[in-house]
Parts: structure tokens; C-alpha cells; sequence
């Protein structure tokens, strides 16, 4: 009996353009009609489908998802030196198995790394994990973790979320392929969307659970001050626009600086291509990507092969809340069952991708952080 379902014919591709022809005859009209193709209105009414869909107070959209990652780091390590803590807490927990992006952007800051394994079950972080790393920092320097939903699986979020606080540390995540994702809250029960839980950042980069077209990335938080220091980085630095508190009236209201940002503006064309996207992105999550990854996973034999279900969390009266996952993520007991399994899968036309690079600690831009065969 075959493995591969039935509902839908092959190729089956894990990058692959969402835009329709008719969303190019829409984009056409728009570079036509639309007098700004830079930062502008379209880029709020972007944000705000965001805002308004997941209940989350500010969706921030910059240029790439790399971009979000960098503004989080910098607002942290501002955060810090305004506390006097650093480089004293300059220390940041990352999963061994992440994107080399949600590390390099610290390091690149002066943030120093330390790893923590992740569970085969579900390529996240545990709280047991997190805990013994954490319990570890005798000289209490660990200041910051940067948690990675990684292929839309988020694992044990809010009990991560909380043991990092219980240290004194702040939780940040990059929720990758996870942003449409709702969890069940541990205290009251209530469902919500994981954009909510803690500051984090997405791409919407090509191919991605929803498609700017071009790059892009989001930072979603739900505290105001958070919001408007993002908002004047991602500018230049510049009050423009900003809340009267903010102005400095010795100097020009049209170059006022307020902090040391940059530009990591993202565009109107990137937001209206982002937009013709979103609804039908959401439709096809909920819907293709979870039929298509359980018929997938349902069929494989588990004496051969270790693999997971997409993760649920129930409430009380058996109600549940899950991941949408981006794909099946098999672990294989040998090289040579991996080489069988994609040659098996590639003659049917099914694609298939390392799952990120594996245990970063093996890869050279590494070395010296960490010995691989201890993750």
C-alpha cells in the first residue's frame, strides 16, 4: 500500500510560487496606479490584517525576516546596557538545530551563544532542557533566550517561557513557520494565538507559510513601548510619526532622531503582494497542510522510521488547539535508510530538504561553541 495520499496528485513541492495569474494582473495595476511604492499605507493596512486576525496588540513589518531577528537583538541589547547588565548577562540560549539567522544576528551584536538540545519528538526545546542549561549559569549570565518554532512545531512554549523568567531572563522566539499556529493557555485554558505568548519575529519570505512575494518579516509584541522603538528603528531612528512624547524640539521635526536605528523599512509593493496572499495562506494552513502532513504521516512504519504527529494540546472538554506544520520531519537510523527514503520519495516526485542543518555545532561557521557529539 502506497504511503503517499491519494486527494491530491504529485509534484508535491515545498517551494513553490502561491501568486495566481490574476494576483500578477493586480500587481501590474498596482505598480500602475500607486504613486509610492515605498513605505507607506499599505504596509499599515498589512499590519493591521495581522493585529485584527490573531488578537495581537502590534504586528511591526520590516524588510526581511533576518531583519525582525536584528531589532529584536538590538532592542535587547539596549535593554541591557540601559540596565547595566552589560556585557555582564550578554549570554543568549539558542536550540542546536535552528536557522544559522536567528544566531548570527546576536553574535554578530556581541550576544555570546549557548546551546541546548532539542527533542527528536518534536525538534523544540524542552522545559527539562532549558532548565538544566539555566540551572547551569552559576554566574547568572545567561540574560536571554531565543526560542525557534521550528517547521511549525512549538513544543512546550509557555512552560519554556516561564522557566526563562523564573531565572531573571526574557523570552524571545522565531516563530519561523509556526505564526498561524494558537495554543491552549496553561493557567486559564483559553485558546489563543502564539503571537501573544512572548515578542517574536516571522519571515514571509518566498515560499514560506504566507509569501510576501520578495523578502519580509514581522516582529509581533504586545507591549506599546516595545512597539514604538521598533517602529522608530526600523526608520532611521526618526520620531516622525511618532507620539509627541518622543519629539525633540531643539531640532527639525522631519529629522529627529530619537535612537540609533537604520532602515529596515519594507515597501508598499511588498505589503500589497503580502496582502493578495494572507486570506488565502490561512485557508490553505488550516486546511492542505494539515490533511496533506497526516495522510503522510499516518502511512509510515514507525519499526523503521521515527517520526511525530503533529502536536495537539487539548483543554479540559477535549477541545484542541495545534501546530500547522510545514512539513513531515523523518529521522533516519542510518545514512543509507535516508538515501533509500529520498530516492524512494524523489522518483515520485515528492521534495525533500535536510531538516534545516541538522546540529549546527557540526558546521564550520561553529566551530568552537560546542562539541556536536554532545547534542
Amino acid at each position: 500500500m502506497s504511503i503517499l495520499p491519494s486527494f491530491t496528485p504529485p509534484p508535491w513541492l515545498l517551494s513553490i510560487s502561491s501568486f495566481t495569474f490574476l494576483d500578477k494582473l493586480k500587481i501590474g495595476w498596482f505598480l500602475i496606479s500607486e504613486p509610492m511604492w515605498t513605505y507607506g499605507k499599505w504596509v499599515r493596512a498589512y499590519e493591521e490584517l495581522w493585529e485584527k486576525r490573531f488578537e495581537v496588540k502590534h504586528a511591526i513589518m520590516v524588510s526581511s525576516g533576518s531583519a525582525a531577528k536584528e531589532l529584536i537583538a538590538l532592542r535587547r541589547k539596549d535593554e541591557l546596557q540601559k540596565a547595566g547588565q552589560w556585557p555582564a548577562r550578554n549570554k543568549v540560549v539558542f536550540p542546536v538545530n535552528t536557522w544559522i539567522s536567528s544566531i548570527s544576528v546576536w553574535l554578530n551584536f556581541g550576544f555570546e551563544p549557548v546551546f541546548v538540545d532539542v527533542s527528536p519528538d518534536n525538534l523544540n526545546v524542552t522545559a527539562e532542557g532549558l532548565t538544566q542549561v539555566l540551572d547551569n549559569d552559576r554566574e547568572f549570565r545567561i540574560g536571554t533566550v531565543f526560542y525557534t518554532a521550528l517547521l511549525g512545531f512549538f513544543g512546550d512554549l509557555e512552560t519554556c517561557k516561564t522557566v526563562t523568567e523564573d531565572h531573571g531572563a526574557k523570552f524571545f522566539m522565531d516563530n519561523c513557520e509556526a505564526s498561524f499556529s494558537r495554543y491552549w493557555g496553561q493557567k486559564d485554558g483559553v485558546e489563543r494565538s502564539i503571537l501573544t505568548l512572548t515578542t517574536n519575529s516571522t519571515s514571509i519570505f518566498f515560499s514560506h507559510l504566507t509569501s510576501s512575494g520578495t523578502e519580509g518579516g514581522l516582529i509581533f509584541t504586545q507591549s506599546d513601548e516595545e512597539a514604538d522603538w521598533y517602529r522608530m528603528a526600523r526608520s532611521h531612528g526618526l520620531t516622525r510619526g511618532m507620539p509627541d512624547k518622543y519629539r525633540n524640539y531643539s531640532v527639525s521635526p522631519e529629522f529627529d532622531f530619537y535612537l540609533l536605528g537604520s532602515n529596515y523599512r519594507s515597501s508598499n509593493l511588498q505589503a500589497y503582494m503580502a496582502m493578495l496572499d494572507f486570506e488565502r495562506a490561512l485557508q490553505f494552513s488550516y486546511n492542505h497542510r494539515r490533511h496533506l502532513f497526516n495522510a503522510l504521516n499516518d502511512g509510515l512504519d514507525g519499526s523503521k522510521y521515527r517520526f511525530f504527529c503533529a502536536q495537539n494540546q487539548y483543554d479540559g472538554e477535549g477541545n484542541h488547539a495545534s501546530s500547522i506544520p510545514l512539513a513531515v520531519p523523518i529521522l533516519c537510523r542510518s545514512k543509507e535508510q535516508r538515501l533509500r527514503l529520498e530516492g524512494y520519495l524523489k522518483a515520485r516526485k515528492v521534495m525533500t530538504r535536510p531538516i534545516i542543518g541538522g546540529c549546527l555545532l557540526a558546521h564550520t561557521a561553529f566551530k568552537g561553541y560546542g562539541e556536536p557529539k554532545d547534542f
